[in-house]
């Protein structure tokens, strides 16, 4: 469903909307009125609503245009923002609702829309009801990714030609992407006000498309491959929701069905190093085509014992099928095949890839938390939670390379169904107990402890297929079986009635399900502050820290190999002050700080540094303020500022030659946003807005090959018109 379709849609349903309404407008009587105070008569003259035959409609819908201008990177300005000039869509709703024992079709109705357009993302969502009967909730979202930098891996930040052989693309660097996503849900709910039984029944479309840069590296070159993006999915679900007796029950029935076809089709296709005397593509032919399917199930029930229990219990299933088929075929020049005994350049090579994948992945998940209302101020609660799922993956791999040199010399390298068989099992078991306390109205706490046990089972058979020769692999099983302890408390406090005090913290260790067998070691701290001397102004202050060392251990090599180590701390502070009724401000101040060390095995210039440190750093300083002021009673201006400025590795410069050597990545850059909008009343259906948002974005040379700086103004107008707006 395109963008345009959904504008179509608003309006229709709009129109029908409308139309239902009637066309012969009710006027109620009038009949005298006390005064009203000021803010009474503001509240009064913002009032949309009006009351047409059989329903009363409120709403508003507006309608404006954006102006755009950028200097500097473009394709960094879209990357970030990807705003354009164009008609916009703004926030239009329209509410409707059927008078009292009117309404033969719904009782009320809902629709909002945002952001269609000029903007990259926008949506549409609905609401209708008539409660004794049904609930129809639906809503459509687009997004437009546009991914086009100027960037390459390069530990020295620095592009020098004895590092690269040429620098990055201008254009596309090294992956880009132009893609755009369209998602909607859509439910029906029968009987929704019936607390025996509620039918549920479900549709959630999903389609992906657009153009992509992708970069591949083969035959002794690196090629920019332009891809086709191009995947659908489709979920169907069907389920209930009741009471028997005691028991609440809830169940729900779902299939997912999607597809991938992207896929790359090039004729002459040079490399990145343009020298004769490398490998060309002649032509290039590359497709995936993937079928997969997920059936779920979940059911659940919940009941409240003696008023002292409470007893929740679920389980879900699903399972999972994929099956892939990867297609390559191409025809080359000076192609280098790495394989021993073959003609490697100056060559004429033809060769083909077939691969075929067959993955079936069942999983259960269950549940069940119990509650002991102990007391009026002691609760105790015990949750366990049960995981297993199975991955059987098969693959067989095929491939073919024919290559000839001048005048008759040829040779031939062909592979034919390889097969390779994986099979992951994976369990287990997790347990939280805490106990809250509620010693006051002002003061509570609560302490908890949780505890986890996890099993891991791989193996595999087969085939090598990373090789050039038929290699068999020697069959193997491995088990994996670790545990996790963690500890949490935190406590709530209120010593004034104007003060709230929030903190918790846990520590222990927890676990991945794919990567890194070692357990996360980890420290969390949340606190947070809220004090409001009066309603007109508040003040809150949060600080988050988490210590995260990750230690591996990968087939018997020490814990202390391949370790990861990072640290985080944001602190986020507002202010929140109603000067008057016709002014009020909201500033905050936020710090972003993060530190990662991660041993890493890495080669550089051909040498290889086994035991390297990769450091990323971040310190991110974010300052916002916004206002709104009424200036009179048909002028209302709304100003903001916001600045983001990220040090980043400040003075460090990366060593990627020493012993054990040093890759450092950051990303310092400055990015500022002022913003204002005058909103001036014209009538009492129709209001006038102007507004005006500049961008300016600069970065340091350690980002890259050059900074991508760009700044860009973004004026823009628009009319909202209101459905019954009342002086």
């Amino acid at each position: 469903m395109k963008s345009k379709n959904l504008v179509t849609l608003f309006t229709v349903l709009l129109g029908i909307s409308l139309t239902l309404t009637g066309t012969r407008a009710q006027q109620p009587e009038a009949s005298p009125s006390p005064k009203k105070s000021p803010e009474a008569a503001s509240a009064a003259a913002t009032k949309t609503t009006a009351e047409t035959g059989d329903y009363t409609a409120l709403g508003s819908l507006e309608i404006g245009y954006r102006g755009l201008r950028v200097g500097g990177d473009v394709n960094k300005f879209r990357s970030d923002l990807n705003y354009k000039a164009g008609p916009r869509l703004f926030d239009s709703s329209l509410y409707v609702r059927a008078n009292e024992g009117k309404g033969e079709l719904f009782d009320s109705l809902l629709i909002t829309s945002t952001g269609w357009g000029a903007d990259p993302h926008g949506n549409v969502r609905f609401s209708v009801e008539k409660p004794k009967l049904y609930r129809f909730d639906g809503n459509y979202r687009r997004f437009k990714y546009f991914r086009f930098l100027n960037t390459i891996a390069n530990p020295n930040w620095i592009f020098s030609p004895a590092n690269f052989s040429v620098p990055p693309n201008p254009v596309t660097g090294e992956h880009g992407f132009n893609s755009s996503t369209q998602l909607g849900d859509f439910d029906l709910t029968l009987l929704p006000k019936n607390r025996l039984i509620r039918f549920n029944v479900g549709f959630s479309p999903e389609s992906y498309s657009g153009p992509a840069f992708t970069n591949y590296h083969v035959g002794g070159n690196e090629f920019m491959l332009l891809s086709n993006l191009r995947s659908k999915a489709n979920d169907y679900r069907l389920g209930a929701d009741g009471t028997v007796g005691p028991i609440d029950f809830s169940f729900l029935q779902g299939f997912r069905r999607f597809r991938d076809d992207s896929f790359i089709d090039l004729g002459r296709t040079p490399g990145i190093n343009l020298s004769p005397a490398v490998a060309s593509f002649n032509s290039f032919l590359r497709n995936e085509p993937t079928r997969g399917s997920v059936n779920f199930t979940r059911f659940s029930l919940h009941t409240l014992v003696a008023k002292k229990l409470d007893i929740t219990g679920r389980i879900i299933h699903s399972n999972t099928t994929s099956n892939s088929i990867f297609l390559e075929s191409f025809s080359a020049i000076n192609f280098n095949t790495r394989i021993t005994g073959q003609l490697n350049p100056p060559n004429l090579l033809a060769g083909q890839y077939n691969i075929t994948g067959n993955v079936e992945r069942p999983s259960t998940l269950g549940d069940i938390g119990l509650t002991w209302l102990a007391t009026d101020k002691l609760r105790i609660s015990n949750s366990f939670k049960v995981e297993r799922f199975e991955i059987n993956g098969l693959g067989s791999f095929s491939d073919a390379f024919f290559a000839t040199r001048a005048p008759a010399t040829s040779s031939s390298f062909v592979v034919n169904g390889l097969p390779v068989n994986k099979v992951t099992k994976y369990r287990k078991y997790q347990n939280t107990f805490e106990g809250d306390y509620q010693f006051n109205d002002r003061y509570s706490m609560h302490l908890g402890y949780r505890y986890g046990s996890r099993r891991i089972e791989e193996q595999l058979s087969g085939f090598s297929l990373n090789s050039n020769a038929p290699v068999a692999l020697v069959p193997e099983e491995i088990t994996e079986q670790n545990h996790t302890h963690a500890f949490f408390a935190g406590f709530k406090a209120r010593p004034v009635k104007t003060w709230t005090i929030f903190f918790d913290a846990e520590r222990g260790t927890s676990d991945n399900v794919f990567s890194r067998i070692g357990n996360y070691n980890y420290t969390n701290l949340r606190a947070k502050s809220r004090y409001a001397p009066n309603r007109k102004l508040s003040f809150n202050v949060a600080l988050i820290t988490k210590n995260n060392a990750n230690p591996s251990e990968i087939a018997g090599v020490s814990l202390q190999d391949f370790g990861v180590d990072v640290k985080s701390r944001i602190v986020t502070t507002s202010v929140d002050w109603a000067a008057t009724s016709n002014v009020s401000f909201n500033a905050g101040y936020n710090y972003s700080f993060v530190d990662s060390d991660a041993v890493v095995d890495y080669f550089y210039n051909s040498v290889r540094h086994p035991l390297g440190h990769s450091l990323y750093f971040v310190r991110n300083n974010f300052f916002y303020l916004d206002t709104v002021a009424r200036l009179s009673p048909r002028f209302s201006l709304f100003a903001s500022y916001r600045i983001n400025r990220d040090h980043g590795q400040g003075n460090r410069l990366a060593d990627p030659t020493g012993a054990p050597g040093t890759l450092i990545s950051s990303y310092p850059m400055n990015f500022q946003s002022p913003e204002a909008r005058l909103a001036i009343k014209l009538h009492r259906r129709l209001d006038w807005n102007l507004g005006y948002q500049y961008y300016n974005y600069s970065e340091s040379t350690l980002v890259g090959p050059r900074p991508q700086n760009y700044h860009a103004h973004l004026p823009y107008t628009s009319l909202r018109v209101y459905f019954g707006r009342k002086e």
